[in-house]
């Protein structure tokens, strides 16, 4: 039965999703966009799909704006009419929902990924279900690989649950229960550390193949994210190397070089595809997408917006301090277990923070810095094993049973 424990866990929360968290998901432009790349994929005119991905954005908005009034002391004893609402949306953009300038829907068209992965639930359940189930299945899944990785450096089952339940409680959980990429990507990234984990503890086919798998098919959701992944790693491998002479051998090496490759793989492939880069991005951020002329220093702009961002960020985050504790001691409990597991799970945490320096704004929220909680995760759960592991007064270790040996190099 307990074997079985992380897969029920895993269907709770996609149960808990359908009952209370898809209710209170609200539009997401980005969703727009995704809906219409998949629904042209099923093979949907331009046009037409447009108009059906704008019609099921309205519909979530008419939802949303329903939710609202129904909770609101000058509106509940009149609710707005859905119809009409629905009505109204779409004429109010009759040329797609805005912003819907080229360069900036270039952005989305270069990630087919996650179109191509929604779209047989989408011609099964509709637009805005079919896209939510994807993210949320994915979402499970992410949560399952992070116990399997637990489970794999020893914790016992309660323990490696508690990761998981960790997982789908945080905010990676919260952004995965949206129509977005988070959840996807969230679930490669844990496949990625879970590779790059096998490389370092010698299983070099089966971590090969996870970490390539992950990494590319990561990057045909947001090249981005993954090249930062491949580089992080990379640099954790090299690291790992040079700190620790116990890992210094095939796997860690070969870490190093597949990650190298898969780094320079995706570089290579967004200039000869023209994705859009950081300097389009950038772009992006301080023309308001597009609607006004091109800046000429957007890398100064950039470093002045990050001396006003983070002091704010930090500001807030003291004001509940989990991110900052849950980092502090993950990253403590990481480091006590294994210098390997520290550095590539501080790696593939790093794209967040990396993700947040190229974009310090605040109305993303922890959208994007999200992969930072794999830090508590992992490691929290890594700190409760030893604690109860630790030997009594008696010279006993306690619970010793229940954990399995971890796998031998």
């Amino acid at each position: 039965m307990r074997r079985w424990l992380p897969l029920l866990v895993a269907l709770a929360w996609v149960g808990l999703w359908v009952v209370a968290l898809r209710p209170a998901v609200g539009p997401a432009n980005d969703a727009y966009r995704y809906a219409r790349a998949t629904l042209e994929l099923l093979g949907e005119p331009p046009a037409d799909a447009q108009q059906s991905a704008l019609v099921a954005y309205c519909r979530d908005q008419a939802r949303s704006d329903a939710r609202r009034a129904a909770v609101n002391p000058l509106t509940i004893d009149n609710p707005p009419r859905m119809a009409k609402r629905v009505r109204d949306c779409v004429a109010k953009y009759p040329n797609g929902l805005t912003p819907n300038k080229p360069r900036y829907e270039a952005i989305f068209t270069d990630r087919p990924g996650y179109p191509i992965l929604a779209a047989p639930l989408v011609a099964t359940l509709g637009v805005n279900a079919g896209l939510s189930v994807t993210s949320a299945l994915c979402t499970a899944i992410g949560g399952l690989l992070v116990a399997r990785l637990l489970r794999e450096l020893g914790t016992p089952v309660h323990l490696a649950v508690a990761g998981q339940v960790a997982y789908y409680g945080s905010p990676i959980g919260w952004w995965g229960s949206y129509p977005l990429t988070e959840g996807p990507v969230m679930a490669l990234t844990v496949a990625a550390l879970l590779g790059a984990w096998w490389l370092t503890r010698r299983h070099l086919v089966a971590g090969t193949a996870l970490l390539v798998g992950a990494i590319a098919a990561g990057a045909t959701m947001r090249h981005s994210t993954f090249l930062l992944v491949a580089a992080g790693l990379t640099a954790a491998a090299l690291l790992t190397a040079a700190t620790s002479r116990q890992h210094r051998h095939a796997g860690t090496f070969l870490l190093a070089g597949v990650s190298a490759a898969a780094a320079a793989g995706i570089a290579v492939t967004a200039k000869v595809l023209n994705l859009a880069g950081a300097g389009e991005t950038l772009q992006d951020k301080f023309t308001d997408h597009f609607t006004r002329p091109d800046v000429g220093d957007p890398w100064r702009r950039l470093i002045d917006l990050n001396v006003n961002f983070w002091p704010q960020w930090l500001q807030q985050e003291l004001r509940a301090p989990w991110l900052l504790a849950g980092l502090a001691l993950g990253a403590w409990a990481l480091m006590r277990r294994d210098r390997a597991l520290a550095w590539v799970t501080l790696a593939v945490a790093g794209t967040g923070l990396a993700t947040q320096v190229a974009h310090p704004v605040t109305g993303q929220g922890d959208r994007l810095y999200i992969a930072l909680w794999l830090v508590p995760i992992v490691g929290i759960p890594l700190l409760l094993a030893s604690r109860r592991d630790a030997p009594t007064a008696g010279g006993s270790s306690t619970g010793a049973a229940d954990s399995p040996p971890p796998r031998r190099s």
